[in-house]
């Protein structure tokens, strides 16, 4: 799976609509940087710490030229640059097969055509995954289960249950991969957090928290503030609203990421802000979703992660 690294070019073009943006390549392509979670360490460690240390979590697992959205080597490819925790999508095929995919069809994401959920594991496991330009690559989809196993040692996940997945499978296959320290969930409202809670009562959780009723809803839910990362979607706030959710102890992750011209991630870009992540993390985010990880990782490395280890690769 590694052999990959030695293709790397000196620059990436990353090119979407109206704009070519080039991305330097890590600082050394053999080197990761890995997270490691003590057993049983999984919510203490998304607990926001006494001295914070932001972070990066990465959109669809940090895709780039080369390197397809919600591909075991995207991510691989995107810790090379830095820490960080990756957001990905998990669907379902007609077969009951947890995969990673994030659109209903095939076409925009692989060489295949169709409905996602017409479609069995036979149907899909000899196509090829395309990277954001497009591009065709070597990569295939991967099983939710390949995603846990590879994990667990290297990053946490925060799995994007598509609608009509199966969640109690989800939370089952974290169990029995043994990946409970690397998995959280992503739910969609205090209603989704609790049936998630309740079939999973052990996992963290990235929830919405971009109001005070969003707090006040979260309080009443029965769901304990240990297990709560909090999610404030992709408009900043003021800083008192970030320092009120860090009070209680939660992780504040903020959304740079979209496509859209009024994103965050654009308007640094395109340099018609005069934010940078920097700006964004003195606010108050812990933690930055974004699609430009390499550009955030410049701004807020730290090199004093300790509870991180930084491991070469075997050749």
């Amino acid at each position: 799976m590694r052999s990959f690294v030695s293709a790397l070019v000196l620059l990436f073009a990353y090119t979407v609509p109206g704009f070519t943006e080039t991305i330097q390549p890590p600082a050394d392509p053999s080197v990761r940087h890995y997270l490691t979670i003590p057993p049983g360490g999984l919510a203490a460690f998304m607990k926001r710490p006494v001295f914070p240390l932001p972070m990066v979590s990465h959109h669809r697992g940090g895709p780039m030229p080369g390197f397809p959205e919600n591909s075991i080597e995207a991510m691989d490819n995107a810790l090379a640059y830095g820490y960080g925790i990756m957001e990905v999508d998990v669907a379902q095929l007609k077969d009951g097969t947890l995969i990673l995919m994030h659109d209903d069809t095939l076409g925009r994401t692989t060489t295949g055509e169709g409905a996602l959920r017409q479609k069995n594991w036979a149907d899909v496991s000899d196509l090829f995954l395309k990277d954001e330009n497009g591009t065709v690559t070597t990569f295939r989809i991967p099983k939710l289960e390949a995603v846990l196993n590879w994990a667990k040692g290297r990053t946490v996940l925060t799995l994007d249950i598509k609608r009509g997945v199966d969640f109690a499978k989800v939370a089952r296959m974290v169990r029995e991969t043994g990946a409970q320290d690397y998995a959280a969930a992503i739910s969609y409202s205090i209603d989704q957090a609790k049936v998630f809670y309740r079939l999973a009562p052990d996992m963290p959780q990235s929830i919405g928290m971009t109001s005070q009723e969003d707090i006040q809803a979260f309080d009443a839910s029965g769901i304990p503030p240990e297990l709560a990362i909090a999610w404030t979607g992709t408009r900043l706030k003021e800083a008192s609203f970030y320092k009120a959710l860090h009070k209680r102890g939660w992780r504040v992750i903020v959304g740079t990421l979209g496509r859209r011209d009024t994103a965050i991630d654009v308007q640094i870009r395109d340099k018609k802000t005069p934010l940078a992540y920097r700006d964004i993390v003195q606010l108050g985010a812990d933690i930055i979703a974004t699609d430009r990880f390499w550009a955030v990782q410049a701004e807020i490395v730290n090199p004093n992660l300790f509870i991180f280890s930084r491991q070469k690769l075997v050749k």
